[in-house]
């Protein structure tokens, strides 16, 4: 929300001197430009005040790695007694099928109250391994329901967001796994006080985590999300401010640990030009967990495995957003933080990210994405069938990319073509994997 307000603030950075007292961000002149914005959205569907845009898509995608598998055998010591225990891996290839809708409705419910829904759901279906077939509708990741609220300089915004997925595509600590079923769930409210030369903002969310897989039950959990920040306008340039958050996550099962995460920084965001625009953020992180292992399960058997008892480390962040000409547009992120881990306390990521967009030819539009990411595990049970001492976290990198082409072919319908492409290799016996997708798809705006 703060990225997008000041990034609001430099577009019309050129009409006012640098001293001038600018509309509020969140009064009555920020509610009239909304409402202008409301009436230019590309709608397919009028029902009185309620704009909808409505499409369809189907694609197909062959997978040569659907289970993020190595290909090998490996003998290690068997964790729960004398002896050897054989590990065999196979990668596994399918074509898969997946019908998609997406519904986007937008209602000025009155001059100053607009209610939005964007909704993706969809479906996947397996060739050959059926048995991977979704169980139920997936839920697209930018799924929300969202109400804004101007009242004199405040901006109340109160969301629902939510996601259904099964790839495991994001969790780079995930191997051998073919369906990571969960369901998230954000709800909330933030509140924007617009001071002219001070931005604040707090905001409250309730976040659930579902798993819809046996296996992942252990992840279930609730959060409890703080956070805040405060943005000094330098000039129509140059904004700095400070931000902070507490999260506090309690696991339905003991495999995990409950914990208390806190951090504080600051942050600056500069328009170099009209078309370069920077911000870069860092601060202090700290996790307090309760208990130094985590619960492996191996058969009837329960143990205690190692980990690590609580964090305190920096974070830092950077994003680039560069305009290049009429036809070229970049962006470039990198970071360091740490996350909540699944097989682990926490996990600490260090990540570069590339995307690039090519305007070249009429109504064809091709993307370029690259990423790399290099991250260890506090410890925990994914080194447990492994040659290494017991609660041994996993360190990995990850290089993956992928290039898009979108051709509109008629008002109504565009073809897309995609391929992406990601690598993985782990310290951990059969925990490397190389991924190839191939996918072709069509839309229909209706």
């Amino acid at each position: 929300m703060l990225l997008f307000v000041t990034s609001m603030l430099v577009a019309t950075a050129g009409v006012y001197a640098q001293d001038a007292v600018r509309p509020s961000l969140a009064g009555q002149e920020a509610s009239d430009a909304r409402e202008q914005d409301v009436s230019r959205i590309p709608y397919n569907l009028l029902l009185g005040p309620v704009r909808f845009r409505v499409g369809a898509t189907v694609g197909v995608e062959y997978n040569d790695n659907i289970n993020y598998a190595d290909d090998g055998t490996a003998v290690i010591p068997n964790p729960i007694g004398p002896g050897f225990i054989t590990i065999r891996s196979n990668s596994q290839d399918d074509v898969i099928v997946t019908p998609n809708l997406t519904l986007d409705a937008i209602w000025p419910v009155t001059q100053l109250n607009t209610l939005r829904l964007d909704l993706g759901i969809g479906y996947a279906f397996y060739l050959d391994h059926s048995k991977n077939d979704t169980d139920y509708i997936l839920v697209a990741p930018k799924s929300q329901v969202a109400f804004d609220i101007f009242v004199s300089d405040f901006r109340i915004n109160i969301h629902d967001r939510m996601q259904l997925q099964q790839d495991p595509i994001q969790e780079g600590a995930l191997s051998n796994v073919v369906n990571y079923g969960r369901f998230e769930n954000t709800a909330g409210l933030s509140v924007l006080w617009d001071l002219n030369k001070l931005l604040l903002q707090v905001g409250y969310d309730h976040y659930n985590f579902v798993s819809t897989t046996n296996r992942f039950d252990y992840l279930n959990r609730n959060s409890e999300i703080v956070q805040g920040s405060a943005a000094f306008i330098v000039n129509p340039t140059i904004t700095v401010g400070a931000e902070g958050n507490a999260v506090f996550t309690r696991y339905d099962q003991s495999v995990l640990s409950d914990n208390k995460d806190y951090s504080v920084g600051g942050f600056v965001e500069l328009a170099l030009t009209n078309n370069l625009k920077v911000r870069a953020a860092g601060g202090y992180q700290w996790i307090d967990f309760d208990h130094n292992f985590v619960n492996f399960r191996f058969g009837p058997f329960v143990f205690a495995v190692p980990d690590q008892k609580d964090l305190q480390d920096y974070y830092v962040n950077g994003l680039i957003g560069h305009r290049i000409n009429a036809q070229l547009s970049q962006t470039v992120s990198a970071g360091h933080e740490n996350q909540l881990g699944i097989n682990s306390n926490y996990i600490t990521l260090n990540y570069v990210r590339h995307t690039l967009t090519w305007n070249l030819i009429r109504n064809t539009l091709l993307s370029t994405e690259f990423f790399f990411e290099d991250a260890e595990e506090s410890g925990g049970f994914a080194g447990v069938f492994s040659p290494v001492p017991l609660g041994t976290g996993e360190h990995f990198r990850r290089i993956g990319g992928a290039i898009t082409l979108g051709y509109q072919l008629t008002p109504h319908v565009t073809l897309g073509v995609r391929y992406q492409g990601t690598s993985k290799d782990s310290n951990l016996l059969l925990r490397d994997y190389n991924q190839n997708r191939i996918s072709v798809d069509g839309t229909y705006s209706f």
